[in-house]
């Protein structure tokens, strides 16, 4: 099983976060559960249909080339036999700024490909899937992202201003002292904000927020909780497990676990 991130262009950088090939084989059928973490996606599968599904949801079969918005709260994939996904990890405002699509319509869903205006799918797909290395399906990927960056680079405003902010603070912010260090209006911040990036700023931050405390317990062995609990602004223990029974249905000790067992597993 391989998962590789591979870095965008340097005139991308605003826009994508990173590409990424994963491949592998699944004899038997394999769960991976992922939080949400801020992140939109472009993704095209060029190996065997798998499915995913939110909390008690029925699994359905995602489309062979998607997009995807903002998830909400954690999602499971359900993968048999051969894996071959290949996709772009974009920055929150990013399809908007690419596509002009409105945000909110990709909350907590994969939608195909089609949906953003002007994409020939079946080509794009095609491309993907016959080509033979990672470099090849990279290449299709980010000459695709480049062909609309001059229109993203237009498209850019405060309100991605009030992103990297947040970022920068790791969501440990609230929306008064966004637009107060942007000289905006908190009226004008949430308009504009859902239309860009699909949630509101409040929710924006908290998802960041917890998309950074999830990647820091995933990565180290021993966690030190209360140290958590006051490096990202909880009240007390119990505020921490109610926000990760809300955005990953299930306990911080249980994902810690769990997450390290999958990173391992990945990793081979």
């Amino acid at each position: 099983m391989r998962y590789q991130k591979f870095k965008p262009a340097d005139t991308l950088r605003a826009f994508v976060e990173c590409y990424f090939i994963w491949e592998g084989e699944a004899a038997e059928s394999l769960q991976v559960q992922s939080p949400p973490n801020s992140y939109s996606s472009i993704v095209f599968n060029y190996a065997d249909l798998y499915k995913a599904f939110q909390h008690n949801d029925e699994p359905v079969v995602v489309p062979r080339a998607f997009v995807s918005g903002q998830f909400t709260s954690n999602y499971t994939l359900l993968l048999q036999g051969k894996i071959g996904i290949a996709g772009v990890v974009l920055r929150p405002s990013a399809l908007y700024n690419f596509f002009g699509v409105r945000m909110s319509q990709l909350v907590n869903a994969r939608v195909s490909l089609s949906f953003l205006p002007g994409l020939p799918e079946d080509i794009l797909w095609t491309a993907v899937k016959h080509q033979s290395s990672d470099e090849g399906r990279i290449k299709v990927l980010e000459e695709l992202m480049l062909s609309y960056v001059t229109v993203a680079k237009s498209n850019l405003t405060i309100i991605d201003e009030a992103i990297d902010y947040i970022d920068t603070c790791k969501g440990c912010v609230s929306v008064e002292a966004v637009a107060s260090h942007l000289k905006i209006s908190r009226r004008y911040l949430e308009k504009k904000f859902l239309e860009k990036v699909g949630v509101s700023p409040k929710f924006y931050s908290r998802i960041k927020r917890f998309g950074n405390l999830s990647n820091k317990i995933a990565h180290h062995e021993k966690i030190d909780w209360q140290e958590i609990v006051e490096e990202y602004g909880f009240h007390d223990q119990s505020h921490l497990v109610k926000e990760f029974m809300e955005f990953n249905r299930m306990n911080p000790t249980r994902y810690h676990l769990l997450h390290q067992e999958l990173t391992r597993f990945v990793k081979q």
